[in-house]
Order: C-alpha cells, then structure tokens, then sequence
C-alpha cells in the first residue's frame, strides 16, 4: 500500500512568527504582481514616445508649411489666432502670425466674394504679379505698423476702450448706410459674408485700427501745431480764404485746400460732408478727425442746391511722423521678415499715379 502524504500542519503564528508568515505570503504574491508592473511601464514608454514623435512631426510640418510655403489654410490661421507665433519683427516687437493672416484673409475674402477676383484680371505689367501677392504685402505691412503701433501706445499709456469700439461701429454704419438703427446681427452678418470675420475678429480688426489711428494723432507734434495755429486763424476770422490758409503751412506741415464739388450729404468721405451739411454757406467747422484718421480737416461749405447736394471746401493737415518713422526703422534694418514678402512696388506706384 502507498502511504500517504501526510498533510503538514500549519505552524501556530506567534508573535515571534508572525513576520516570517507575512514575508511569506507576500512572497507568493509578487511572481504575479511584477510581469504587470513591467508590462505598465512599458506601455507607458511607448505612448510616450509615440506621442513625441508625431508631435514632432506636426511642428516640423506646420513649421513647413507656416514659413516656407506660407500657407492661409483656415486650420493654421485659427492656430495662430491661439499660439503667438512670429511671422516678423519690428524695433525689437515680435509681429504676430496670426494678425498677417487676419489681415490678408479679410482681402481675400472680399477679393473672392464681393469682387469675384481672379488673378488674371489683376495682374499688370506682363510681371506675373497677382492681386494676391499684392495683399499678402499690404497685410504684412499692417500687421508690422499695427505691432509698432501698440509698443508706442505702451509708450504713451494709450487704450481704446470697448465704448469706444462700439462708437466706431455705430459712426461706420450711419456713415456707410446712413441708418443708425441697423441690428448687431446684420452688422455681424454682412462683415462675415464680405470680409470673412467673426464678431470679435471684427472688434479685434476695429481696435488695431483705432490705436493706430490714435497713436498716428499723438505723435505727430509737427500737425498738431498746424492745426492749432489754423483754428487760431480761424477763429479770429471765420472769413479768412482757406487757400491763403493753406498756402502758409503747405511747406512746414504738407497742407492743401481742396473742393469737393457738388455730393450728397451722406457722401461716403469719413464724415466730412456730414460735418458740412450742418453748417450755413460761409460757415467753416473744424478741426475734423475722419474715420480715415489719416489727418486734420477744417471744412466750409460752400453752397447748396436745391437736389440736396452740398459743395464744400476742406483744408487737410495730413499726418506723416508715424508713417515716417516705420519707413525710417525699415531703412535702419529694424524690420525683420520671417517669411518671404512679396515685392509690390511697381503696383503702388502705379496705383499712386
């Protein structure tokens, strides 16, 4: 007969015992614990690096695609609405990516909608230059004037309040419609469907501009003298022809007199036929700050006739400093492109002919 295995009694756990039986069981324990443990970090690692990888391979191509073929896709404007990426550099400034595409996208947009552009019909000079690449410099130049712009509002403490966003949008609407009344989401609607942006790019847009346009007023001192020795003029005598006006500061402060013939009073000239109708024959308003924000203007009005139409005359003292001094900081090798900007020259000075 086989004897039996006889079945070992379990040792009484003492407190003499009592770690050598926790070692033990702790002991089976881990040929189970560990081959899990690995295989954990293991997986870990390898999402890890995998992970790495293909976010190293999203910048590399985004890199290629951003600033070496200058891609305008939708998906990598909203990135750089996000990411501040640098597409320039402008007296020690970094030149956001994200406001060049916001500019050039709004030209696109109205070139590919509301004027159904195509390249053919503006390209000119037999250069192969196209409106496009015409845009895409115009764009780049005001994200660089809007970038120097905000580092002298810094400068001066300067700050375009939402209130005063809101007034630009109304004076835009009355001047360009010649209704107040019209609803936000018209407003918002029709610069959507013309311009391609939403309403707070658009406020976004608005408020670059009025700092600008505010930064271009503050720094002038040269037509801010002008201006206030005209109104002093004018003051003293309302009568005053505004040619010989004109003609005393055209070479200090580059002043012109100008009529602008027979308009409607809710001619689209940034205010200045608004200002004119509400005026007598003879009488003369002023100084006028347009929604072109591009000087000083001093208006009479010259006559009116019976179809509603006024015929005014406007002295301009055109502000230049801030313009100046971007093309000095270009001339002194202060601005820096970070991408290849396409020469436009030749349009301007066709354009300006």
């Amino acid at each position: 007969m086989k004897r039996q295995k006889k079945t070992a009694k379990p040792t009484r756990i003492t407190n003499e015992t009592v770690a050598e039986h926790r070692e033990r069981i702790l002991a089976g324990g881990r040929r189970f614990k560990y081959p899990v443990q690995y295989t954990k970090h293991r997986l870990v690692l390898t999402a890890l690096a995998i992970g790495f990888a293909v976010l190293t391979l999203f910048l590399g191509v985004s890199w290629w695609l951003l600033y070496k073929t200058q891609t305008t896709d939708e998906f990598y404007y909203r990135i750089t609405r996000v990411v501040p990426l640098p597409v320039a550099k402008v007296d020690g400034e970094y030149v956001r990516y994200g406001d060049y595409l916001l500019n050039y996208k709004m030209s696109e947009t109205y070139l590919n909608t509301a004027e159904k552009a195509n390249e053919a019909q503006y390209a000119g000079g037999g250069d192969n230059e196209s409106v496009y690449d015409f845009y895409k410099a115009q764009a780049m130049q005001n994200a660089v004037t809007d970038t120097y712009a905000q580092k002298l509002a810094d400068r001066y403490d300067i700050e375009i309040t939402d209130e005063r966003i809101d007034e630009a949008i109304k004076a835009l609407i009355q001047t360009s419609s010649g209704q107040a009344d019209i609803s936000q989401d018209v407003i918002d609607r029709s610069v959507e469907q013309l311009y391609g942006l939403s309403p707070s790019e658009n406020r976004y847009y608005l408020r670059e501009s009025l700092l600008r346009q505010t930064v271009a007023y503050e720094v002038d001192e040269v037509a801010q003298k002008a201006t206030d020795e005209i109104k002093k003029i004018l003051d003293k005598d309302p009568t005053r022809d505004l040619a010989v006006i004109a003609q005393q500061y055209a070479k200090s402060a580059d002043a012109q007199v100008l009529t602008s013939g027979w308009v409607n009073r809710d001619n689209k000239d940034g205010g200045l036929a608004v200002a004119a109708s509400n005026l007598k024959d003879g009488e003369i308003t002023g100084p006028i700050k347009p929604l072109s924000g591009d000087g000083y203007y001093f208006v009479k009005l010259l006559d009116t006739n019976s179809d509603g139409e006024i015929n005014y005359q406007f002295i301009k003292v055109p502000l230049k400093e801030f313009t100046q001094q971007i093309e000095n900081l270009k001339e002194d090798g202060k601005v820096e492109y970070f991408i290849s900007v396409p020469e436009t020259k030749s349009r301007v000075q066709n354009q300006t002919k």
